[in-house]
């Protein structure tokens, strides 16, 4: 019998996410970069945790667990 175990894919654990550059006192839609980007392909583009919990190139980040 083979147990299956459900990984949520976060934005926050994906090794290919980061912050988005954001500047103190600006509005949201001055700021230079959204609140995250994906940076899988070399390229920064925006990225959101909806998109993530389903995206097939998710990859967990152990780096960031210590």
């Amino acid at each position: 019998m083979k147990t299956a175990i459900a990984v949520q894919q976060s934005i926050w654990d994906c090794r290919w996410s980061q912050p988005g550059l954001r500047m103190v006192n600006l509005a949201d839609r001055d700021q230079p970069e959204p609140d995250w980007v994906c940076i899988r392909t070399g390229e920064r583009r925006a990225a959101s945790d909806e998109e993530c919990e389903h995206c097939p190139h998710w990859q967990r980040d152990d780096r960031r667990r210590n």
